[in-house]
C-alpha cells in the first residue's frame, strides 16, 4: 500500500495563527505540519487506555495478565512443594528405620524447613557468584572497549 492510500479520511481543523505558526516551528524544514498533526494524534489515541487495541490498553492488559500467570504460577510452585516434601516424608519414614525424635525432623514440616535453610544458604552463594561473573563481563567488556 502506498502511503496516501493509508490516508483515507481528511479532516479539516481550525486554529488560532500562533498555534499555526508554533506547529510551523515544531515541524521545521524537513517535516509538514500536516504529518506533525499526524503524528500528535497518533500518540494521543495510542495513550488513550479506554480504546482497545491503543498501545497503552494493550499494555495495562498485558501487565495484567503477566501478574496473572505470576499468581498462578507461584500458587502452583506451591502446591508442588507442599505435595513434594509430603511424598518425600512418608518415603522416608516408611523405608527407613530410625527412632522417634529422629523421625520428627522428617516430617513434611521438618523437610520443608530443611529445604529452606538450605535454600537460603546456597541462594546467598549462587547470589555472590551471580554478582562475579557479572563484575567480570563488565570487566572483559571495559578491557574490550579500552583496546578497541
Amino acid at each position: 500500500m502506498t502511503n496516501s492510500a493509508l490516508k483515507e479520511q481528511r479532516v479539516n481543523v481550525r486554529m488560532t495563527r500562533a498555534m499555526y505558526a508554533n506547529l510551523k516551528r515544531l515541524a521545521g524544514t524537513d517535516r509538514r505540519v500536516a504529518d506533525l498533526i499526524r503524528e500528535a494524534i497518533r500518540q494521543y489515541l495510542d495513550n488513550q487506555g479506554e480504546i482497545a487495541g491503543s498501545r497503552r490498553y494493550f499494555t495495562g492488559r498485558f501487565r495484567e495478565e503477566v501478574r496473572a500467570l505470576r499468581r498462578d504460577l507461584s500458587w502452583h510452585l506451591t502446591l508442588i512443594t507442599i505435595l513434594l516434601a509430603e511424598v518425600s516424608s512418608i518415603l522416608i519414614l516408611n523405608t527407613v528405620d530410625m527412632d522417634e525424635k529422629t523421625a520428627r525432623a522428617f516430617s513434611a514440616s521438618g523437610l520443608l524447613k530443611i529445604a529452606e535453610e538450605r535454600l537460603v544458604e546456597a541462594g546467598d552463594r549462587v547470589r555472590q557468584r551471580v554478582e562475579a561473573a557479572i563484575d567480570e563481563a563488565e570487566i572483559a567488556m571495559q578491557r574490550r572497549e579500552d583496546a578497541g
